[in-house]
């Protein structure tokens, strides 16, 4: 007995040391219990919703519980979401209607149940019936010095007339349902001009829309313009036009190279068009278009055709149809009407089918100065040639100066990129002319020449292609320092440009445009 004692004692004093010492663990308890099942729905009893284009039911629900909701009219009446997320307390909740093509309203009922909640919410979604509402159409159109017109308004609802157009008055701007139809007057005072408005007649739920209109003159034209008029001269021109017009209008044109000013208008008035130098091988005609821009008074547009005349005169007389040439074993040229020093002349092209023969572009002049450029199918014709002087104040004077511009000089394309374009492949052609001076040896004036197909720089000749000692320059030094046809004191107006099919030529080739800036 007294071993035991002993026994007891030692495990009540570890029991106590464990407790001082953290290591007794006390169970846990529990006072907080599960809550009980809880939904709040914040939606009204009963909604009422139109018949056509209706509002959605928006409503919310609360709920620490998973709930869904089932709906009696799933065919005209959906509810999103149907059913609560599992990781969401609070939903809102979405309810739209298709519109009701019968003449009775019809009901929905929604029922929202929750887990562990023994009562459901109950929701009344009611939607109008088809509304009944006729318009018939108009008596007829208002004199021009005024009178009035009537239609018939029959409709099951209370209806009202909507129009934006202050010169028309009603006999009554409203009514209420009825089965029987009210006939509506519509009056107008005298007016000049024809006029029509677009009058709407509505319910809450539906509407219709008549047209009325009024007898008037009505005027949509430009004003007379005789060919001489209509036609611009190649250098570039403005003209003035007339538009008569009793109602809004707009001018246009599909093409870029025409500006119009103004392009819109309220009342009878003037419009400038203003066309560019011409970039076109033979006449080109443009088209401006008139039309009206009252929504209420349609009318047909209205065309005004002008014609510009080409930069270029045919050589001969070549198979020149629109803007493509055609050579039948022979050439086919235009010629420029102006004469040109310096600056940048671009070509392009389109539908290039030759056979044979190659592009030609060529300064024929009187007094003997030319320069070519030839470009085609063979490697022999591509190239660049110059030749020719004149003397001016005592002075041989060549175009671009130096024996190598003198007496017959070429440069072929052989090893250069544009070898590698074939004829038919050829789109576009630019060639820049500039001024510039040497220094050096034989100090006078020279012209920087290059020349790029279809897009890419293929030849250049500039200053710095120039020997600067005698001994570097064969043949006659007085042909080396003719200075140029810009120098001072000279009176030469500059070379005109011919260009189209060379040599023995075969097929046709379409120049879409050219276009020459001046140096500046």
């Amino acid at each position: 007995m007294k071993t035991n004692a002993i026994i007891n004692l030692g495990v009540c004093v570890a029991a106590g040391f464990a407790v001082l010492t953290g290591c007794y663990e006390t169970p846990a308890i529990d006072s907080q219990p599960d809550p009980e099942p809880n939904i709040v729905v914040d939606a009204k009893s009963e909604y009422t919703v139109a018949s056509a284009s209706a509002d959605p039911v928006i409503f919310s629900i609360s709920s620490n519980t998973p709930w869904h909701i089932e709906c009696d009219a799933e065919d005209w009446c959906t509810v999103t979401p149907g059913a609560s997320a599992t990781s969401s307390l609070t939903e809102d909740i979405t309810v739209t209607v298709e519109d009701n093509t019968v003449v009775q309203p019809r009901t929905a009922t929604l029922t929202v149940m929750a887990e562990g909640v023994e009562e459901p919410v109950l929701v009344k979604i009611t939607q109008n019936a088809m509304s009944q509402l006729n318009v018939s159409a108009v008596s007829g159109t208002i004199p021009q010095n005024g009178g009035e017109v009537t239609f018939t308004v029959l409709s099951d609802q209370d209806w009202k007339i909507v129009s934006s157009a202050t010169w028309l008055t009603f006999s009554q701007n409203n009514g209420t349902g009825s089965e029987d139809a009210v006939t509506v007057t519509a009056s107008a005072e005298s007016t000049t001009t024809m006029r029509s408005a677009t009058v709407r007649v509505e319910t809450a739920e539906d509407f219709r829309t008549v047209t009325i209109t009024q007898e008037g003159i009505t005027i949509l034209q430009f004003g007379e313009a005789d060919e001489v008029a209509r036609t611009f001269i190649y250098g570039g021109e403005s003209k003035t036009f007339h538009v008569e017009a009793s109602m809004l209008w707009s001018v246009s044109c599909n093409d870029p190279d025409v500006i119009i000013s103004p392009i819109e208008g309220t009342t009878s008035g003037d419009i400038t068009v203003t066309l560019p130098y011409s970039k076109y091988i033979n006449d080109k005609t443009y088209t401006i278009i008139l039309k009206s821009d009252d929504p209420d008074i349609p009318m047909t547009e209205q065309t005004l055709t002008i014609t510009q005349d080409s930069f270029a005169d045919p050589v001969g007389t070549p198979d020149l149809s629109g803007f493509t040439l055609t050579a039948y074993n022979g050439t086919a040229y235009v010629k420029s009407k102006d004469y040109w020093k310096y600056g940048t002349f671009e070509w392009t092209f389109s539908n290039v089918n030759l056979t044979s023969g190659y592009f030609d572009i060529n300064n024929w002049g009187a007094d003997g100065i030319t320069m070519m450029i030839r470009f085609g199918g063979d490697a022999a014709v591509n190239m660049v040639g110059l030749k020719g002087h004149l003397t001016i104040n005592g002075v041989n004077v060549y175009w671009g100066v130096d024996t190598a511009w003198s007496n017959g000089w070429d440069i072929d394309f052989k090893n250069l990129p544009c070898n590698n374009v074939s004829l038919g492949e050829l789109r576009s052609m630019k060639l820049e002319i500039t001024p510039d001076t040497r220094s050096g040896y034989q100090q006078n004036n020279i012209l920087n020449r290059k020349l790029w197909i279809n897009d890419e720089l293929v030849f250049e000749f500039s200053k710095t292609n120039y020997p600067e000692t005698e001994s570097a320059r064969p043949g006659d030094p007085v042909a080396w320092c003719g200075g140029d046809i810009w120098q001072s004191g000279s009176t030469h107006p500059g070379l005109q440009y011919q260009f189209g099919i060379g040599g023995t030529g075969n097929g046709s080739l379409t120049i879409d445009s050219f276009k020459y800036t001046p140096y500046e």
